[in-house]
């Protein structure tokens, strides 16, 4: 949501696209020397949302090199750079080649052409040529130091007459051209019959300078994109609801009375505190029913889950190091197969080290997981292990949004306000799809039952204290309420409970070694997974709900911005 009131901060988003030009220009002339003149020339450029590094200026040799440069910038760098390009003509850059800048700002230019040949008696002079691009909103020309007679001032197309006027304004002469459009030609001439004392030429205001909204953009747009995030949760939540039978939370845990929806907050308000483990179901399914999700914490709580039932066993300190249990001739008999093979060549396997039979049985256990959360029922849309989808029309929206705004940033629009707008929908609506999509999956009232169960025992093995270890213990349910541990989360928990119950300490190791599968999570990862780039990472979720961009002087030349 911060997303593009932030770019607006910052201007890169929105502000609006402005062109490139010229507000404002006043070239002051005067006499210098014997024969040649100085040139003031005061341009308020405005780059629009062009970047741009500065001000350029092209002068023609044939009054001589400009020499005498002076430049100054007020708000912008006024580093000076003079080329020569050829005998004929000279470059002036205005700027720094590593800054570029927007918007609007003045820079004076200040030079003296040598060879005007003012000795004549006859100023001929041009201030600008067609290879200038840019149009400028108001042209000044002002002439001090000269007596004229027959002043003149021609614009237009190389070789047009008139279009311009220079008069005499008090002491100097005066030309105003609005606008000049590019690609115009601008020459002024008269016959010198006297010089004089330059007179001092006010600089022009500074034009009006365009008004910065950002701020209020800013809070605009951050309400666009808090309305669109807020949008997509509430959607998410409305489509994610679950069915729970009947009208209290007693009937909600054992699915009996008709169904309605309810969301997932709503759902595990409806918890309470339960110290018996769920009925028909084992731990893995219980942490499937509260995250949503089949992985690598389904597929550890199943782990956990064999070494309580004792058809394994995890023993040692660092390195594990697990083996056949003694109950494991119980086991199914597809399991016994599996593990069987899992210890058909070596009699144990050592944890922290990649095993490829443990991976193998790891990635068939978790298929089979899948299998099983699609055919269980206990969803009637998007299971563990389908991937939740928002209706196809607000993904069809939110991606035309979001490629608007992509080809926008790639041709440098992203500061027109309607991409602006719709820049600060889409980002956090994109987002907004990614982080609600847990919330998607729909429990049916059979699902919402157990997970209410689940999460019930959960709490109680958060809160556990010694006296309910002993009582398990004393009920031969520790191993097995260990492993509902690891699969709910609850592990450090229940452990902390264990360390505090009056369990002989042997037994308490033994009877809590379904723990080892969560403390050496480590261990088990390296045991199961080939050895990855350093840069890979895995993630770990614990226990309760899913939801929680002219001519004919010398002189003259074009300017432009570079």
């Amino acid at each position: 949501m911060l997303a593009a009131p932030g770019l607006v901060a910052v201007g890169l988003l929105g502000g609006g696209i402005y062109d490139e030009r010229y507000e404002a220009k006043q070239i002051v002339v005067m006499p210098v020397g014997d024969d040649g003149v100085r040139i003031t020339e005061i341009v308020d450029d405005d780059f629009g949302t062009t970047e741009r590094h500065g001000y350029e200026r092209l002068i023609p040799n044939d009054f001589g090199q400009p020499q005498d440069i002076v430049v100054r910038a007020p708000h912008a760098e006024d580093d000076v750079y003079v080329t020569s390009i050829g005998d004929y003509q000279t470059r002036i850059r205005i700027g720094d080649p590593n800054i570029t800048y927007i918007g609007q700002h003045r820079y004076e230019l200040t030079y003296t052409l040598p060879n005007a040949r003012i000795s004549s008696g006859q100023l001929a002079l041009d201030l600008s040529d067609g290879e200038t691009d840019l149009e400028t909103g108001r042209f000044e020309i002002v002439v001090t130091g000269f007596e004229l007679t027959d002043p003149l001032c021609n614009t237009g197309a190389y070789g047009d007459v008139g279009g311009c006027e220079l008069v005499r304004d008090g002491d100097v002469y005066r030309a105003v051209i609005e606008p000049l459009g590019p690609h115009q030609y601008v020459t002024i001439g008269g016959t010198i019959t006297g010089l004089t004392e330059p007179v001092e030429v006010a600089a022009p205001a500074l034009p009006k300078r365009r008004p910065d909204n950002s701020t209020a953009w800013a809070i605009g747009l951050g309400a666009l994109g808090a309305l669109a995030a807020g949008g997509g949760f509430t959607m998410a939540r409305r489509l994610g609801r679950n069915e729970v039978a009947g009208s209290n939370a007693a009937d909600a845990a054992y699915a009996a009375g008709s169904a309605h929806l309810v969301s997932d907050a709503e759902l595990e308000a409806m918890a309470t505190t339960e110290f018996e483990a769920p009925r028909g179901i084992r731990p893995w399914q219980g942490n499937m029913l509260l995250t949503e999700k089949v992985g690598t914490d389904t597929v550890s709580a199943w782990f956990s889950d064999m070494i309580a039932k004792e058809y394994l066993t995890l023993s040692g300190d660092s390195p594990q190091v697990l083996s056949r249990g003694p109950k494991a001739d119980d086991a199914p008999p597809e399991l016994h197969d599996d593990i069987t093979k899992l210890f058909e060549v070596k009699g144990e396997l050592e944890m922290g080290k990649y095993q490829p039979k443990l991976g193998s049985l790891w990635n068939r256990v978790l298929k089979d997981q899948q299998k099983e959360a699609t055919a269980s029922g206990w969803w009637t849309k998007f299971p563990p292990g389908t991937r939740p989808m928002f209706p196809k029309w607000i993904g069809v929206l939110v991606l035309f949004a979001s490629g608007v705004v992509a080809i926008s940033a790639w041709q440098q629009w992203l500061r027109a306000w309607p991409i602006a707008i719709l820049a600060a929908f889409a980002i956090p609506a994109a987002f907004a799809g990614i982080a609600y999509r847990p919330l998607l999956p729909v429990r049916s009232a059979e699902g919402s039952a157990l997970a209410l169960r689940a999460e019930s025992f959960r709490r109680f093995l958060e809160a556990s204290e010694g006296k309910h270890v002993d009582w398990a213990w004393k009920h031969d349910l520790l191993r097995e309420y260990s492993a509902w541990a690891v699969a709910l989360g609850a592990a450090d928990a229940w452990g902390r409970a264990i360390a505090g119950s009056t369990v002989p300490p042997q037994q308490a190791a033994l009877q809590s070694m379904p723990l080892i599968v969560h403390t050496n999570r480590g261990e088990w990862n390296q045991a199961h997974t080939k050895p990855a780039p350093p840069s890979s990472s895995s993630s770990h979720s614990s226990g309760g709900f899913s939801g929680g961009f002219s001519g004919g002087g010398g002189g003259g030349g074009s300017s432009g911005n570079w």
